[in-house]
């Protein structure tokens, strides 16, 4: 069996709504977190009510440091104005276990530092605590009274994110597995590359 110690961060794809989790392995039990902030930039985990029997799931390695999870629930699709049907689906979530980050930077120095990933033919900006939206979405937001989105540098456990906020609202975290004054290696996407270079 292989290793299942250490804290694992859910890998939201473009269909997950929901707030970052973290889950755990302990004993038989599967335990889930949620963040809060503690102080600066630092997170702490908050355990949830949710538990799964370990036993009782199926699941599988990706690698050493990825596990995809196996659940049942249902799929509804909507054939007419009158019409519809439910099925039984099997969704797979995959997990990513979380390290720390290596660095010999400060949090100051590193959120000051910018970069470019290239990631489905996107160059995607590493900067934080700047809005990151178009000027005209940012009008936009100005007129609706919404704050864009922006990276804001976060720490659980010594292992860094770069925390995508939208409206004040953490939405999705990507894990920084190593970083200097010349690039980042980023994980925790949801198809291959599961990491990608930031430089």
């Amino acid at each position: 069996m292989k290793n299942l110690n250490g804290t694992w961060l859910k890998i939201k794809t473009g269909n997950d709504y929901c707030r970052p989790e973290f889950i755990e392995f302990t004993n038989d039990q599967i335990i889930h977190f949620e963040l809060e902030l503690k102080r600066g930039n630092e997170l702490s985990k908050v355990q949830t009510e949710w538990s799964e029997k370990l036993s009782e799931s199926k699941y599988e390695f990706v690698n050493d440091n990825r596990i995809r999870i196996f659940r049942m629930g249902k799929t509804l699709t909507v054939l007419s104005e009158t019409e519809s049907k439910t099925e039984d689906t099997e969704f797979a979530t995959d997990y990513e276990r979380i390290e720390p980050t290596k660095t010999e930077l400060e949090s100051r120095k590193i959120e000051k530092l910018e970069f470019k990933a290239h990631w489905n033919n996107e160059k995607i900006p590493l900067t934080f605590n700047k809005i990151l939206d178009s000027p005209v979405i940012q009008e936009l937001n100005k007129r609706m009274n919404r704050n864009g989105r922006k990276l804001i540098l976060e720490n659980l456990q010594g292992t860094y994110f770069a925390s995508i906020f939208e409206n004040d609202e953490r939405e999705t975290l990507i894990g920084i597995k190593e970083i200097d004054e010349q690039k980042a290696i980023l994980f925790g996407f949801p198809e291959k590359p599961y990491e990608i270079k930031a430089e």
